[in-house]
């Protein structure tokens, strides 16, 4: 029912995406206090546990139009198996009729397999990748010549060469509370040409300018997330589930208050109604519409 729904909430928002729009698949991780289980994950120690429920998303990040197509869970397994990850997401994405400008993803999905997918995908992309010995030499020729800013690049899996663009850009604007010249720049697997590589980073939402530059996550979800001490896996998949459903309404609900306004989405630099506030909303409409109790009652 609640895939239903999405489904649905994107039809709806069909009409602000006729173009192609800047996509991005990432992995979010929620903490999980239970006993070990098939969809159980080990990751780095965070909030009292090592444990989490992994969640793949495929999602629309226009400003103003920011949609979850898809969110699906991870087993131990699949995080060996990125690559098959993120053909399925794209697959799930075409099939709603999304057309994909460009694909943003973090330094997780950084290798060869995920890169010849793309590849043959015919999909442009943006992977963040790891400040490794060679990536830091390709940053620091760059910063002491000004030449090098794209270059050739290849990862070798077994006897496979896989070769792309390494782009290098510029994170911080200015050099204070520095550690290191490092950290003034990232760089990335693309394969968009020299040209439209350089190109690409206006393109990229404002957020994720911040996130990549900082090293940490941006989720708006959180705010919909439903606290639980269930370790049930039907019901924090449904409690899941309904948070991308409702972060979607807000979405939506988000638009229509734009259109109300006449004011052009691509310019919305921040949502006009709030998280808080939309769930005042919401719950008003489901009280009015169902009354205080159960609707089955």
């Amino acid at each position: 029912m609640l895939q239903e729904m999405n489904t649905e909430a994107l039809t709806r928002a069909k009409g602000a995406f006729r173009r192609k729009a800047v996509a991005a698949v990432d992995l979010t991780y929620i903490p999980y206090y239970g006993r070990p289980s098939r969809l159980v994950v080990q990751g780095k120690y965070k909030l009292g546990t090592n444990r989490f429920h992994c969640y793949a998303a495929f999602r629309l990040v226009e400003m103003g139009r920011r949609y979850v197509v898809k969110s699906r869970p991870v087993t131990p397994l699949e995080l060996c198996e990125k690559a098959r990850i993120v053909e399925e997401l794209i697959a799930e994405a075409k099939r709603q009729g999304v057309r994909i400008r460009l694909l943003l993803l973090d330094k997780g999905f950084y290798s060869g397999e995920v890169v010849k997918a793309l590849k043959a995908l015919r999909v442009k992309f943006l992977i963040v990748v790891p400040r490794n010995s060679r990536v830091k030499e390709a940053i620091m020729g760059y910063y002491r010549t000004g030449e090098g800013r794209v270059r050739r690049f290849a990862l070798r899996k077994g006897g496979d060469r896989v070769e792309f663009n390494l782009t290098v850009h510029r994170l911080r604007r200015t050099k204070k509370d520095l550690k290191n010249i490092l950290e003034l720049y990232g760089a990335f697997a693309t394969n968009l040409g020299p040209g439209k590589a350089l190109e690409a980073w206006r393109w990229l939402p404002e957020e994720y300018r911040r996130r990549w530059g900082v090293e940490t996550g941006f989720r708006v979800g959180k705010g919909f997330r439903t606290k639980t001490p269930s370790t049930d896996e039907e019901v924090r998949e449904i409690y899941h589930q309904y948070a991308v459903v409702l972060e979607n309404l807000w979405t939506l609900h988000n638009m229509g208050e734009a259109r109300r306004r006449g004011l052009p989405l691509d310019r919305l630099r921040r949502p006009l109604v709030k998280v808080k506030e939309f769930s005042l909303d919401f719950g008003y409409f489901i009280l009015a519409a169902y009354g205080p109790g159960p609707p089955w009652g």
